[in-house]
């Protein structure tokens, strides 16, 4: 059947082929080079594909299923994923080493057991699938921003550490959050870092 992969504002065809599967058309796609940028891929199951080097810059992958997928190459340049829409995508045990996620939205995605390893860009803030009341992520490659506040591993550890208040109360149940979004993004600085 005759599949068609179209922008995601324009809805102009980019690339169409004869294949079984979205997935089918995809992996074709990137095989041949096509730059892919832009298009609408929303709830699409490419779980397991091959998508090393493919660019999908600017894309609409949320929803979709890329658990298990490849978008890394050999020579650890990773697939263009800046600005692409990932949200509630499922990105479980799928390589992105040297992959660029600047300017992504990774929000509700499934990340565990990626490799996220030399992915590129990461002095701009990625949003990870963590809940809290605040904005955060990461900045500048070392700083953990939630809320307003902006600070290192360590001068996070130091805030949690004392009895400094900011506008969430000690003990509560925002604050714990709060804290798990610390530690989350602690643990992923640590392990880029090993």
């Amino acid at each position: 059947m005759k599949i068609e992969i179209r922008h995601r504002y324009t809805n102009e065809v980019i690339y169409s082929c004869e294949a079984e599967t979205i997935k089918e058309a995809v992996e074709k796609a990137v095989k041949e080079k096509i730059d892919l940028s832009g298009s609408n891929l929303s709830g699409s199951d490419l779980s397991g594909s091959n998508l090393s080097g493919s660019n999908l810059s600017g894309s609409n992958l949320s929803g979709s299923d890329l658990s298990g997928s490849n978008l890394s190459d050999s020579n650890l340049s990773g697939s263009d994923l800046s600005g692409s829409d990932l949200r509630g995508s499922d990105l479980s045990d799928s390589n992105l080493s040297g992959s660029d996620l600047s300017g992504s939205d990774l929000s509700g995605s499934d990340l565990s057991g990626s490799n996220l390893s030399n992915s590129k860009n990461l002095n701009k803030t990625i949003k990870l699938p963590i809940y809290c009341r605040w904005s955060h992520g990461i900045t500048n490659g070392n700083l953990i921003h939630i809320g307003c506040e902006k600070r290192t591993i360590e001068e996070w550890f130091e805030f949690f550490n004392s009895e400094e208040e900011l506008s969430t109360e000690r003990g509560t149940e925002q604050f714990k959050q709060i804290q798990a979004v610390y530690e989350a993004y602690k643990a992923y600085l640590t392990f880029l870092t090993k």
